[in-house]
């Protein structure tokens, strides 16, 4: 009961991590094809699965 309660008060929340989860999966299959591209930069998958572990680290670390 506590987690549906969890999910009514916090919609965005939820509804950004199960798309951060759905593209992380499709990131981890297709690792090797992806790449970004942004402005002069060019990011390959590994890349950017690593700075979004490293953005969610840190969010987890700040919360305690």
């Amino acid at each position: 009961m506590k987690f549906i309660t969890f999910v009514r008060r916090h919609k965005a929340l939820t509804l950004l991590t199960l798309i951060s989860m759905v593209v992380l999966i499709v990131l981890f299959q297709n690792s090797d094809s992806v790449k970004f591209k942004v402005l002069f930069w060019q990011f390959s998958a590994q890349k950017v699965i690593f700075i979004l572990g490293a953005m969610f680290l840190g969010y987890i670390i700040g919360k305690l």
